[in-house]
């Protein structure tokens, strides 16, 4: 059979290809190039380039079977590739590096006059410049190499950034000033690597492919863009990596910087066996310094939590607070004043929320020594021990149906007063519990919940908007209730995002209303859903890695 190898027209693709081409014709296998337009061909020459514009089209092909295989700059793949492909082989890399092409009599980035224009067409490469050289002027120059070295010898810019990789191939390496050290500008995740694409169900052609692919820059590459998946970037964020074999491990130095040049920061970590693990690590410590910020969540809690918020940007998210609730006082609620001047009369208090500690003892209710407390989560425990009040009973499990069981086991409900203070859309359930254990319960409304905001309706809509959208955070029934109201049609943009739930109860009411619940929280906090984000997080990479290390049978 003779393979049809798709590539595009540009002289450093049909070079890339050729090298494939090549490997496979020397042991027999006949091999045709077919030219396939890639989209970011046909944009304007100045037009920013955006992520797969050089890609899509070629899997587009591959998918339709106009062509067998597809050869690719590993660097400018999507990190989710399109599902009825898959990378077969990755055959060889060159120098990973970026290189400094000057016009005049510049050797180095050093020593490049003052307000020298230095042109490259990547955000990473234009943020490390601006951050070694802040007296330079950096100018957008796009298209490819031939067209860049062009426009830099007519005078557009005194000095390029560009691969060096594309450089050395297309027979240019004499032109290269400096190749620059990854200490000093970390490389794309994948620079220099070439990767084969085939369909994922033609076992044919991916098993005589397969024999091409070199086990140590598949591990080298997918280290790196396992950094780039765990900091929610694409191939045009301003994050570089290159992992480097050593002994049995790799080592891998890594840097993110922003695209201004003021915030940049390195690391070097060892990658054994666990890489997953490795790349959110390394993303965390990235993150934590250089605020990217890559991918946004919507969090749909009443008030703004700035614990939350802080750690969900160390997650690299921009944290976007949209109320699918509001909370309100209970205006005029004669059960709730009685309680709090009676409060010495109960042998047992219960309050589920941090809301229901705020409306209880507001104005500093007297608080009897007799009177035992219980609390479900760790937050509203704390709430009470702000006031001073000593919690004698926080379950381990923070609902409200972990509540009884906990009280039982420190004293004998029988015949004991409860009292509940808790919002209005509360369920029957756990009155009902302490009143079969021969508790006499009070249930009173503490807060009042209302769904769907209207001040809401308009920084939901332009959150919808935001392509960055990847998660959001449900703390409760009533907020899920509320956001699908708010949505309205747009419900079913945010159906696809990862979604983190504080509880079983609001996990039940997001599968009720169509959601896929990626990760329940352990504890009823800012805490916990900050760590249950990461956990999904992380888990993710691990699926993304193991997809990627894994070869065809």
């Amino acid at each position: 059979m003779t393979l049809r190898l798709g590539t595009r027209g540009s002289r450093l693709a049909l070079r890339q290809s050729r090298l494939v081409a090549d490997r496979l014709r020397a042991v027999g296998v006949a091999v045709e190039l077919v030219t396939i337009v890639a989209d970011g061909d046909v944009r304007a020459p100045d037009a920013p380039i955006g992520e797969g514009i050089f890609v899509t089209a070629l899997e587009r092909a591959l998918a339709g079977g106009e062509i067998d295989l597809a050869v690719h700059s590993a660097k400018d793949l999507p990190l989710d590739e399109d599902p009825r492909t898959m990378i077969v082989a990755y055959p060889e890399r060159a120098d990973p590096r970026d290189a400094l092409v000057t016009r005049g009599r510049a050797t180095t980035l050093d020593n490049l006059p003052r307000g020298a224009r230095v042109g490259t067409d990547s955000p990473r490469r234009a943020g490390f410049v601006r951050f070694l050289r802040p007296d330079v002027e950096v100018i957008a120059l796009h298209g490819n190499v031939d067209t860049r070295l062009m426009r830099l010898d007519s005078g557009h810019a005194d000095a390029l950034v560009l691969a060096a990789a594309g450089l050395d191939r297309l027979g240019f390496g004499t032109r290269i000033a400096e190749r620059l050290e990854p200490g000093v500008m970390p490389p794309a995740p994948g620079q220099g690597a070439l990767a084969v694409q085939v369909r994922r169900d033609d076992t044919e052609v991916a098993s005589i492919l397969a024999p091409l692919d070199d086990p140590d820059i598949r591990a080298a590459v997918v280290a790196e863009r396992a950094l780039l998946k765990a900091m929610g970037g694409g191939c045009r964020a301003p994050v570089g990596a290159v992992a480097e074999r050593n002994g049995a491990a790799f080592t891998l130095l890594a840097g993110a910087v922003t695209p201004d040049g003021r915030t940049r920061h390195l690391l070097q970590r060892t990658v054994g066996g666990a890489v997953a693990h490795a790349a959110s690590d390394a993303a965390g410590e990235l993150n934590r310094h250089v605020p990217i910020r890559a991918r946004a969540l919507l969090d749909t809690r009443p008030e703004l939590d700035e614990r939350l918020r802080a750690a969900v940007e160390q997650l690299g998210f921009r944290h976007v607070h949209v109320p699918a609730i509001a909370i309100s006082a209970a205006p005029g609620d004669r059960g709730l004043e009685r309680a709090r001047s009676q409060l010495a009369a109960y042998d047992w208090v219960v309050v589920t929320s941090r809301r229901g500690v705020e409306a209880l003892l507001a104005d500093g209710a007297n608080v009897a020594a007799r009177t035992r407390w219980a609390a479900v989560g760790n937050s509203t425990a704390e709430a009470l021990r702000r006031r001073g009040v000593e919690v004698a009973c926080v379950p381990a499990a923070a609902t409200a149906a972990a509540i009884p069981a906990a009280m039982a086991e420190l004293d004998a409900l029988d015949g004991k007063r409860v009292l509940l203070a808790r919002a209005d859309a509360a369920g029957p359930g756990l009155p009902r519990r302490l009143e079969e254990m021969g508790a006499q319960v009070d249930d009173v409304v503490a807060y009042r919940t209302s769904t769907a905001p209207a001040g809401s309706r308009r920084a939901l809509a332009s959150a919808l908007e935001d392509p960055q959208l990847e998660a959001l955070i449900f703390a409760s029934g009533s907020a899920v209730k509320g956001l699908v109201e708010l949505a309205g049609d747009g419900a079913a943009d945010l159906r696809r995002l990862k979604v983190i739930t504080i509880g079983p109860k609001t996990t039940d009411a997001a599968r009720h209303h169509g959601f896929v619940v990626t990760k329940e929280s352990d504890t009823r906090d800012s805490a916990g859903l900050a760590a249950a984000l990461r956990s999904a997080l992380d888990e993710e990479v691990e699926r993304w890695v193991e997809s990627q290390l894994r070869l065809p049978a």
